[in-house]
């Protein structure tokens, strides 16, 4: 099959790894020019690499496993901290009483680069967003059962569509279909998820020496995680990306982010009692209108049960809400795909 997968997100590209190692035809088609979704990272031009989406994860399904395995030999991903500290909202802990005792996995490079490895199986159109679908399949006269309709007016024809977007996104993408296709049956599932931001600060600190922390995690009003960048690579300055509560960023996010920011950087340097942190050398910011699903659902993926035109939604709101659903997501739908469509029909 000729498939055209919707967003670039972990889901979206092990979906098409696999898919495309089976023998599809894969395109990934993404709105912007870096691949990954929040495995974003930041590289300042300065010697510092930020990972300001995806910090870290964990990893205990064996397949997940076996995936982290694969990316630690690849010298991507290592074991990482256990300097883990707590703010619970008034004073700070050396460690989180309640904390999980899974390992943690953070990037070595960047998890950019893990994006990078996944692409190499599929063709990508970047710089280009997906603004609906026309289903075509019951024409004959048409070679392929659907019409992705891109923004700069130009279409993507294919014979099967996977959406690996925020739900939200993925649900106005099928309100274009509705008319045409059973999609209404998913579109109101679709719509009942809720999403909360977040406000991402990326600062580095020039002739600093780095904490003796890997990270905080806050409970407070305004923030949720400050990671040491610097405890995870050999960056050139001590280098933190600090995201901000869900309540923080729908506060501030009309506001001018450098205000925003500054008042992040001064609730840390409160915090952990060291004041250089709100003094950063240099500092970036990005805000994350989709950055954690408030409630994701057991089940994998959802499907269009269309033979003639495949449709399914993947991504970490089906599964889990973390790095590792996003995967499986991706994984049991190629899984499925691959042993339910022969190549024939490529």
């Amino acid at each position: 099959m000729k498939i055209g997968i919707i967003g670039s997100s972990l889901a979206g590209l092990v979906a098409g790894k696999k898919l495309g190692q089976a023998g599809h035809e894969v395109t990934v088609i993404e709105k912007t020019r870096m691949l990954g979704g929040r495995m974003a990272t930041l590289d300042d031009g300065e010697g510092n690499i930020f990972d300001y989406g995806i910090s870290h994860f964990h990893a205990n399904n064996p397949d997940f496993v076996s995936f982290v395995n694969y990316l630690k030999e690849e010298n991507l991903v290592d074991e990482w901290s256990s300097r883990f500290e707590y703010f619970d909202g008034s004073q700070l802990h050396d460690l989180n009483p309640n904390r999980s005792p899974e390992l943690h996995y953070a990037s070595t490079r960047g998890f950019s680069r893990v994006a990078q490895k996944l692409s190499r199986w599929v063709d990508i159109k970047s710089s280009v967003q997906a603004g609906g679908l026309t289903y075509i399949g019951a024409d004959r006269t048409k070679k392929r059962a659907w019409m992705i309709n891109l923004t700069d007016v130009s279409v993507f024809e294919c014979d099967a569509v996977i959406i690996a977007t925020p739900a939200t996104v993925a649900y106005g993408i099928l309100m274009t279909a509705q008319d045409e296709t059973p999609a209404r049956r998913i579109i109101r599932h679709v719509d009942e998820f809720n999403y909360d931001p977040s406000f991402t600060v990326m600062a580095s600190y020039r002739n600093q020496e780095v904490p003796d922390w890997d990270a905080v995690e806050c409970a407070g009003e305004h923030l949720k995680w400050v990671i040491n960048e610097s405890s995870k690579r050999d960056n050139a300055d001590t280098s933190l990306v600090i995201h901000s509560s869900a309540a923080f960023a729908r506060k501030n996010k009309e506001e001018d982010p450098q205000k925003a920011a500054s008042g992040l950087l001064q609730q840390v340097a409160r915090i952990t009692g060291q004041d250089w942190i709100a003094q950063p050398t240099a500092e970036h910011y990005h805000y994350w209108q989709y950055a954690s699903c408030r409630n994701p659902i057991d089940e994998g993926f959802m499907e269009l049960e269309m033979e003639e035109a495949p449709l399914a939604l993947i991504g970490d709101y089906l599964g889990g809400n973390s790095a590792e659903s996003s995967y499986l997501s991706g994984l049991r739908l190629a899984e499925y795909w691959n042993e339910k469509y022969e190549l024939a029909r490529v």
